[in-house]
């Protein structure tokens, strides 16, 4: 679904340039609309999965912080969200029981109040797009080791996930 104010583009021919983070299809849908104006400058950021990956000498305690706001920030809702950690087996055990502590201790709730870590996703769609990512890993075989579950009775809002023993195969990993 293309938003209205992306249709406004075309006929803010005044802009010289224009940025845009989201989804393929309304990035096409964007890059049409400018060069229908004044052929301004487009930059598109558009989906991809992007991997953060831990070496065997990696300091765990720092890199599960790392990994945890690569992947948490903005509710993972950007397009470099580092949402596949790849671990060094010798450090694996480590890091995920270090990483779901962490996830376990995530404050949960209204963005805008201090000490909350993590907010709402933006609307029923996302919502329940994660949800069947989440689904679609305990299916496949993957180990939930924390979260997954809707946090509180109202809004958008998902306890922090983590998944491990995931397979490359799995949807989990590839979207």
């Amino acid at each position: 679904m293309v938003l209205p104010c992306v249709h406004m583009l075309k006929l803010k021919s005044t802009s010289k340039e224009l940025a845009f983070t989201g989804s393929t299809q309304i990035g096409r849908t964007v890059l049409n609309l400018a060069a229908k104006s004044n052929l301004k400058p487009v930059t598109l950021e558009l989906g991809g999965k992007s991997p953060f990956i831990i070496c065997k000498d990696a300091d765990i305690d720092k890199a599960v912080e790392v990994a945890h706001f690569a992947l948490f920030f903005n509710q993972g809702q950007c397009c470099n969200a580092g949402s596949r950690t790849f671990v060094h087996e010798s450090v694996y055990d480590e890091f995920v029981e270090k990483a779901k502590a962490r996830a376990m201790k995530r404050v949960v709730g209204d963005p805008f109040k201090p000490g909350v870590e993590q907010g709402p996703h933006i609307d029923t769609k996302q919502f329940e797009k994660i949800r069947t990512y989440i689904k679609s890993g305990i299916e496949s075989g993957a180990t939930l080791e924390c979260g997954g579950e809707r946090h509180g009775s109202r809004g958008f809002f998902i306890q922090p996930t983590v998944f491990s023993n995931v397979q490359v195969i799995l949807l989990l990993l590839l979207e």
